[in-house]
């Protein structure tokens, strides 16, 4: 008799769980969607350089940039950031202008030069020069 209680006893007992293949399974789906998934939008923008000609001689003037960390302005005046488009197409109608020099400082992040490089490169027939 003590034999068949020993048994039933044993029988009762469940077996642990084994951690460690859920574990595995946890991380390869974590890592699966940390790579197939977008955090940021990446856009391109293009920059051309002298390549070593001679530069044309404008008519007028460019226009100047000036990018800092907390302003942008439009040749010496500020321009509130949305608004510099609009301002550029006002300075292009009263003046034959297809130039312009983009003038950044050392405290801009590179998120808010690509904004302002992408907003200025979307106007039709400008030339961008970038200094430093």
């Amino acid at each position: 008799m003590w034999q068949t209680m020993q048994l039933d006893v044993q029988i009762n007992r469940r077996r642990k769980i084994s951690m460690t293949s859920l574990i595995d399974v946890i991380f390869l789906l974590l890592l699966f969607f940390m790579l197939s998934s977008t955090f940021s939008r990446f856009s391109d923008v293009e920059l051309q350089t002298s390549g070593g000609q001679s530069p044309n001689i404008a008519q007028a003037p460019p226009l100047f940039v000036k990018i800092d960390a907390r302003q942008v302005s439009l040749n010496g005046q500020r321009v509130e950031e949305t608004e510099l488009v609009e301002e550029i197409k006002l300075q292009r109608a009263r003046h034959d202008i297809n130039a312009m020099i983009v003038s950044v400082d050392n405290s801009v992040s590179a998120q808010k030069f690509i904004n302002v490089l992408t907003s200025l490169q979307a106007l039709p027939g400008i030339r961008l020069q970038v200094v430093h």
